[in-house]
């Protein structure tokens, strides 16, 4: 919980998650389903809407094909969408977000790494010696999430082609609190290794997150579940920017959202 107050306090300062959460996870087939994206680093409710303008991509996959989301729309706290449910199985949301600059100060952007465990870009930092330098970085995000419509078809580990990409290698509707689940973090299309993975949950109505390790040399790394309820992934993978101009770094920052029953 320590973690979440440190959270809480920083996030003026630094880039906020983004993530979907379907009004409901379980869902009748076929019904029309509200997605909420959330922009921020509270669970399971954010702080800032999303502009509509900035997201591509926005989409329900599942065995009858794609079908894109309507209605999209920013609120006062958060950004809606609406879009049919699968006739059946699992569904896998998609979203994306348009590159974004920010820059920030060398304290602040030193924070933010710190955070967010992006121990090899303070280690360039710091080797380079550019700790005193502002962070000139564009960011980009992606975001899923997986909806249950009747009985499981098996598509938990489809790949949809984000550019970062968590797959959950079980089906997260099978399992219980007690159990892990094996995810693949893919960046581009490759296991992305040593990236480090947090998981957010409820526990008796408070949020409550941690990261449980790095991704190993395979992109693999599992993940305790232990509690009913939402649940939310999150890694970021940063590297240099090949034009020095527009920016020192580029991140890429990837979400995942389901439940467990």
């Amino acid at each position: 919980m320590n973690r979440l107050i440190f959270l809480l306090a920083a996030a003026p300062l630094l880039a906020h998650d983004l993530y979907m959460m379907p009004e409901q996870f379980v869902v009748k087939p076929g019904a029309a389903l509200r997605v909420v994206f959330q922009n921020g680093d509270e669970f399971p409710e954010a702080s800032s809407p999303t502009k509509p303008e900035r997201l591509r991509d926005t989409k329900l996959v599942s065995s009858a094909g794609a079908v894109a989301f309507e209605n999209i729309a920013a609120h006062e706290r958060n950004t809606t969408a609406t879009v049919k449910a699968p006739s059946s199985g699992l569904g896998i949301l998609t979203a994306r977000t348009i590159p974004n600059f920010i820059e920030l100060d060398p304290a602040k952007f030193k924070l933010y790494l710190e955070h967010e465990n992006l121990t090899a870009t303070l280690k360039w930092r710091e080797q380079h010696k550019e700790t005193g330098k502002p962070g000139r970085e564009i960011y980009s995000k992606y975001v899923k999430s997986i909806v249950l419509a009747g009985k499981s078809d098996g598509r938990h580990a489809e790949r949809t082609g984000l550019t970062i990409e968590i797959v959950p290698e079980a089906d997260p509707y099978s399992l219980k609190p007690g159990a892990e689940l094996p995810v693949l973090l893919l960046f581009r299309g490759k296991p992305a290794a040593d990236v480090a993975v947090e998981s957010a949950w409820l526990e008796k109505g408070k949020a409550v997150m941690e990261v449980f390790g790095r991704t190993d040399a395979h992109g693999r790394i599992r993940i305790p579940i232990k509690a009913t309820g939402p649940h939310r992934l999150h890694a970021i993978v940063m590297e240099r920017h090949a034009d020095a101009s527009k920016a020192d770094w580029e991140s890429f920052w990837a979400s995942l959202t389901f439940a467990i029953r």
